[in-house]
């Protein structure tokens, strides 16, 4: 028997996911003209940007800081406007704002935006299954609050982070590292003191959640930033430590002469806000965002981390003796999970090497910047060679579902290379470009894998993105 109760839309774009990267994709497709339905399974735009407190909204610019233009560089200022009116602002000795470190700025930034473009927002609305026939999509299904809803379009855009739309859609996709893939590094002279460990495979960066604390002395506290420090540098001994209230808990467990934190080293950055920090400590191994069980596993443990952090710096580092907890992430932060195998896969010595492409949708320049899957290291990588590296049209595109455009964290790249593209910037450029080969698609009669690439490249320089 047909459900009665399923209701039915019909659009010119879906996009699955209103992070900044489905959010950037909505506004460019709306703005060409197309209707747009944009699904989000929270109440705000932004995703782990604004709902997980994930700061700053990082790779603006190229290193020889010109703008990559475009969306981001519109809601990078936008954002800054309001922040400076409406926030107790943060300003540098030039009185340039220091950063734009504001999620609750940018979720309405995000939502404004949307509006005024004419998206259809639909909140609160979850991905359930997809309906393709012929190496296409047809339909979605969205659960809501008041039921399902199946919406037609003629392209599918997956801006979920999860690559919900690719495993529902069947596009092929993998999994967490490929083998040996970091090993790369080596072989192009990376110097490095990291142990680049060529073993391991199928695994993915840790999780965190990201917290702000107030009443921080900046000046003092960032002399520890950044840094893995041992016992005696904070005037602390190691039976100390073993008396503390959290030593052994989760990301605590001492195991050497330094001191134990989950990320293995102080992190923190400076908001709008004169005193508040943004701090990104915490950290959970072997935790998958696509399987149900693990996510709670990674969002219980990580969230439990808070306050043991919160408490380890005001005990322990100078600059935190004052300080207190404004809130934490609603949300937990996934730096890797599905990846789209696309028409092209992004390498990481493409980034390394910041590698050019004719009729490229993007660039970036964010370091190589892999959280060590072993829990080893903090981070492996280092900084690009070039000023900026720049992402193929085939990094969102697959033709067995030609309908489906991925942006953000699920685009088509290695283990290596997605540690830079993860970037929230980046994730706004992809999301551009999405939106905008999804809206040329419907306008020539075609699907997004089967579209010109020039015309995508030549769309987006006459919308601002920095191609030149």
């Amino acid at each position: 028997m047909a459900d009665v109760n399923k209701k039915i839309k019909r659009s010119d774009v879906v996009i699955c996911g209103g992070g900044l990267a489905g959010s950037a994709a909505a506004i460019a497709a709306a703005r060409l003209n197309k209707k747009v339905v944009l699904v989000e399974s929270s109440g705000v735009l932004g995703g782990i940007a604004t709902l997980g407190l994930v700061t700053p909204l990082d790779s603006r610019e190229s290193k020889s800081r010109i703008s990559f233009g475009g969306i981001l560089e519109e809601i990078c200022d936008k954002t800054i406007f309001y922040s400076r009116k409406y926030c107790k602002d943060n300003l540098d000795k030039e009185g340039k704002t220091i950063d734009i470190a504001a999620p609750h700025i940018l979720k309405y930034v995000l939502l404004k935006t949307c509006v005024e473009a004419g998206v259809e927002i639909m909140f609160h609305s979850e991905l359930v299954s997809a309906k393709t026939n012929e190496n296409v999509i047809k339909s979605v299904m969205v659960q809501t609050k008041s039921g399902q809803v199946e919406i037609f379009a003629s392209e599918f855009i997956d801006g979920s982070g999860d690559g919900i739309l690719i495993y529902e859609s069947g596009a092929p996709y993998i999994l967490g590292s490929e083998a040996n893939i970091v090993s790369q590094l080596s072989d192009a002279g990376y110097d490095g003191k990291d142990d680049l460990d060529t073993s391991y495979k199928g695994k993915m960066q840790p999780v965190s959640i990201f917290f702000s604390m107030g009443g921080v002395e900046p000046d003092i506290a960032k002399k520890y930033n950044g840094r893995s420090l041992e016992f005696g540098e904070l005037g602390i001994t190691r039976e100390i430590f073993e008396k503390w209230e959290f030593a052994g808990t989760c990301g605590f467990e001492i195991t050497d002469n330094t001191i134990p934190t989950p990320q293995n080293r102080i992190l923190m950055t400076e908001t709008p806000r004169v005193g508040v920090m943004a701090i990104n400590m915490s950290r959970v191994l072997d935790i998958d965002g696509s399987d149900a069980d693990s996510l709670n596993k990674g969002e219980i443990e990580a969230q439990l981390q808070v306050i043991a952090l919160v408490d380890f710096l005001k005990s322990f580092v100078p600059g935190f003796e004052n300080a207190y907890l404004i809130e934490s992430g609603s949300t937990l932060g996934i730096r890797e999970s599905r990846r789209l195998i696309g028409k092209y896969v992004l390498k990481g010595l493409d980034v390394y090497y910041t590698r050019k492409f004719e009729n490229a949708i993007g660039r970036g320049f964010y370091l190589i910047d892999i959280h060590d899957p072993r829990g080893k290291t903090g981070a492996i990588g280092g900084d690009i060679k070039g000023d900026y590296y720049e992402i193929p049209y085939g990094t969102l595109i697959n033709g067995k579902v030609k309908n489906l455009l991925v942006c953000g964290r699920c685009i088509s790249a290695d283990h290596m290379a997605h540690s830079a593209t993860r970037i929230q910037g980046t994730c706004v450029i992809t999301g551009q470009a999405a939106g905008t080969a999804a809206a040329l698609a419907i306008e020539k009669g075609t699907t997004a894998f089967d579209l010109d690439e020039s015309s995508v490249h030549a769309k987006l320089q006459e919308n601002g993105v920095f191609l030149v």
